[in-house]
């Protein structure tokens, strides 16, 4: 499963010899230069994990898809706690691939809008409350590719949409910007940014919104489902957005927003996500 089973992850020495498995019959290697022990699941998100791959890819395909957590615990037969593990860790994952893979990409415009959601209450929310009540989330798009750039949670303040801006702008260098006739984006836009405002320059993003919505149960505006904690929504956020972005396939094109924006060839699997390579 490790990509070079046979080069040392921690000196890259490349000659290593096995050196005998783990109770779980993973094979082990030893490198001849550090003497650091490794196994091929090192660096992969089942490392330490006593959870197969089709479990893994069976609960963040459920979730990703809008199931509930307890659901999810219930249908795979795993403790609640130990899904809530795999979620936030392959959320972490997921976001460590997206910074790593989303550099330069080339696009005409750069397309933003938010999303609303809610977190345990939609009312009733005092100045204390900063994790709960109304939840935005900010996102933008490679017009001509649908990729996904950037997904920002947070209130509906100009910090929010700053941050949404300057980690957008790690990812193409495209200077010309289509969002809603929100204020915020013209305070936080640099000067250099061309700012087109109007609802019908944002049409691409608002279907991917409503994709994201209906694959994802608890921002949907008419469901009796909603998140409960704060950092569960960002979690789900990076899963949804990877999900989006390489995995999920365009019924008429056949391909992936990544195919479409040429960072990979093919479409992806929840498996490429938890065993792509992020020990830099």
């Amino acid at each position: 499963m490790y990509p070079k089973p046979m080069d040392c992850p921690y000196c890259d020495y490349p000659k290593t010899h096995k050196h005998g498995k783990t109770s779980k019959g993973t094979q082990r290697y030893k490198c001849a230069h550090c003497t650091r022990t490794f196994v091929e699941t090192f660096d992969t998100f089942y490392y330490w994990r006593q959870v197969s791959a089709d479990e893994v890819e069976s609960i963040l395909q459920s979730q990703a898809e809008g199931s509930s957590l307890r659901g999810i615990s219930r249908i795979n037969k795993r403790a609640y706690n130990t899904v809530v593990s795999i979620v936030h860790a392959a959320a972490y994952r997921a976001q460590l691939v997206h910074n790593e893979e989303v550099k330069e990409i080339e696009t005409e415009q750069v397309i933003a809008d938010e999303m609303w959601s809610f977190v345990k209450k939609q009312k009733r929310c005092g100045p204390e409350d900063i994790n709960l009540g109304d939840c935005w989330i900010g996102v933008s798009l490679a017009k001509q590719s649908g990729l996904i750039l950037t997904a920002r949670v947070g209130k509906h303040t100009d910090a929010v949409l700053e941050e949404l801006i300057t980690c957008t702008e790690g990812k193409t260098d495209c200077k010309v910007w289509y969002t809603n006739d929100c204020a915020g984006y013209g305070r936080v836009l640099p000067p250099e940014v061309v700012h087109v405002v109007g609802k019908e320059n944002t049409q691409r993003l608002e279907r991917t919104n409503g994709i994201i919505r209906q694959q994802t149960g608890r921002w949907h505006r008419r469901q009796n489902k909603f998140a409960k904690v704060w950092q569960t929504t960002e979690s789900i956020t990076r899963l949804v957005v990877t999900y989006f972005n390489w995995i999920w396939q365009h019924n008429r094109t056949g391909d992936t927003a990544a195919q479409r924006a040429e960072i990979t060839t093919k479409p992806w699997s929840w498996n490429d996500i938890a065993a792509h390579p992020t020990f830099f």
